[in-house]
């Protein structure tokens, strides 16, 4: 993955890192050991008395998969409740999902709220959400909410609306509704039960209302989850205070195999000394920021190969799918909107312009979710302006997801030295949904213009926003190399690109994109030594999406096998 050298026959390991890349550069390194190299092997170097050979039998070696953004460990949360993805119980229909929620219903009766995580409108083929009635009806003793697997929403029943501070008989306005939220109707005036953007609960306060003795399991169902696919550094990316000191205990006792960035964000932070005037940026991109929050948060800095600090995340509009994303043009006509809806900013132009310029200044990373061109046009202005007002070199701002991203805005942002991470499956679950309900044709076949931003020198990441999609890696690297649909249809085929560009769009770029580009992402000497094991080369694999990690190593020490390979000692 070094693009000097991008093919390698073998490797050593010393310690956790990386010795020498190549037969050439690692027999010269155990020339004075007597120890012949290694061919397709990976060695690893115990001591000078001992030389470890482990040949992969034909298999690939890649950089473990860099995480450039989701929200670990949330997708654990599945296992505490109902999971109502649609790849993990294929429901399909409306009727299924009520029924899955009465036979939870019934196994719990003792229990004060019923939740479920990961239901998708888009994929039911009623393509709508539930209502707050048919849940009353599912399960009447309970309070209920359903998270809509985009974290955008979600639909209570009356009871846990009431939990939530709204009033579901009311006709008309809610009184409490915040700015920045949205709830649907039904046709009385009622609220119907879904709840959009800000006016949906968080998954803190979901938090809780799981039993304190299932939260663990959350924990490490996302863990193994992520170890499985080959993540070697995970994510969150929209931390407060509580995870940051949870995950940071969980490195300190070892609980967690991988490394972990961190985004705090911006609405959870209470601390204003992160926004000292005084603070300079270095070669690391936001030491002195980074510093404040660790000692905020309370661990040392010589955590920092284990869980480091990356950008502060900031939130300017909501979900295409959801119909929250802000957008210049209306969306298709919906019986739920009116005819010229455009979308929702999450918080005014003048006020994320000013949280822009105050953490601009103060020498931190910003990484801004913004899904509508409308949002994107205000992040963009944002960071112009800042920028002329503070000049910074290498800043790395990054706009998080930018699905209808336009090429004007591409060019802007490779004016601006700024950066991308996209989303690239949402052409494969929700393209459909894009072309005949959000969007239409010509809008849809332009979300996550991948080969766009190549060709504008705009650098990016590829992402899952898990738990909005499973952690699949290799899903991810299928679409943005086929753009296929759920229906099989090719969606913007002129923003395809080829497979060793997604790869590095999952390792590398992934980290330069929070400044650890220095070691990790690639195989090079003196990084560290994150590593996986691949059944096939995904450069030459028929179907990408077939491929199994069956070895993952984190510091030169194997921490998950699926397939045992022999070692042998050769000294």
């Amino acid at each position: 993955m070094d693009q000097t050298a991008p093919v390698a026959d073998s490797l050593l390991l010393h310690g956790d890192r990386i010795a020498a890349v190549g037969s050439e550069q690692v027999n010269r390194y155990l020339e004075e050991l007597d120890t012949s190299g290694g061919i397709s092997a990976i060695l690893r170097l115990g001591n000078l008395l001992s030389v470890q050979r482990i040949d992969i039998q034909g298999r690939t070696v890649l950089p473990g998969f860099i995480d450039a953004h989701s929200h670990f460990p949330a997708s654990g949360l599945a296992s505490t409740g109902l999971n109502l993805s649609p790849e993990h119980e294929q429901i399909k229909t409306i009727d299924e999902l009520l029924s899955r929620l009465s036979e939870a219903s019934r196994q719990h009766p003792t229990s004060r709220w019923l939740l479920g995580f990961n239901y998708d409108n888009a994929l039911l083929e009623e393509s709508r959400h539930p209502t707050r009635e048919e849940l009353d009806r599912a399960a009447p003793e309970h309070a209920v909410y359903l998270w809509h697997r985009s974290g955008h929403m979600g639909v209570a029943n009356s009871q846990a609306l009431i939990e939530l501070g709204y009033d579901p008989t009311r006709i008309g306005p809610q009184l409490n509704l915040p700015v920045g939220g949205a709830a649907g109707r039904d046709e009385w005036g009622r609220l119907n039960g879904l709840l959009q953007e800000k006016a949906a609960p968080g998954l803190r306060r979901l938090i809780h209302e799981i039993p304190i003795w299932k939260l663990p399991a959350v924990f490490f169902a996302a863990r193994d989850d992520y170890l499985s696919v080959g993540v070697t550094t995970v994510q969150n990316g929209y931390a407060d205070r509580t995870i940051m000191r949870i995950l940071s205990w969980a490195q300190r006792l070892r609980l967690l195999k991988q490394r972990v960035v961190l985004w705090p964000a911006h609405n959870k932070l209470t601390d204003n000394s992160l926004l000292r005037a005084d603070v300079q940026s270095s070669e690391m991109g936001m030491a002195g920021p980074a510093q404040t929050l660790a000692e905020w948060i309370g661990w040392p800095q010589t955590q920092q190969q284990r869980i480091a600090i990356s950008a502060i995340k900031l939130i300017a509009d909501g979900s295409p799918q959801g119909r929250t994303a802000y957008m210049t043009r209306p969306y298709l006509p919906h019986p739920a909107v009116c005819n010229h809806y455009r979308g929702i900013p999450i918080v005014p132009e003048a006020q994320l312009h000013e949280q822009i310029l105050q953490y601009h200044q103060a020498g931190v990373q910003l990484a801004i979710h913004g899904n509508g061109d409308a949002a994107i046009d205000s992040i963009i202005s944002g960071l112009q302006a800042a920028q002329e007002k503070a000049p910074r070199v290498d800043a790395r701002h990054m706009i998080v997801h930018a699905q209808t991203i336009r090429q004007d805005q591409l060019q802007a942002l490779s004016d601006l030295q700024a950066t991308v991470s996209f989303f690239p499956s949402h052409t494969y679950y929700w393209g459909d949904w894009y072309r005949h309900q959000i969007f239409g044709e010509f809008r849809a076949r332009r979300i996550s213009p991948l080969k766009s931003a190549d060709e504008n020198g705009v650098r990016y990441s590829l992402h899952s926003d898990s738990p909005v999609t499973a952690m699949r890696p290799m899903q991810m690297l299928w679409s943005a190399t086929n753009r296929r649909t759920l229906s099989g249809y090719e969606l913007g085929p002129d923003e395809i690109i080829d497979r060793q560009r997604a790869l590095r769009a999952l390792t590398i770029d992934a980290a330069w994109q929070s400044f650890l580009e220095h070691d990790r992402g690639s195989l090079e000497a003196g990084k560290l030594a994150d590593l996986i094991v691949l059944s096939e080369n995904p450069l030459t694999a028929a179907d990408v999406r077939r491929i199994d990690v069956e070895q993952v190593w984190i510091g030169g020490s194997r921490v998950y096998t699926k397939a045992a390979i022999p070692a042998r000692e050769v000294r």
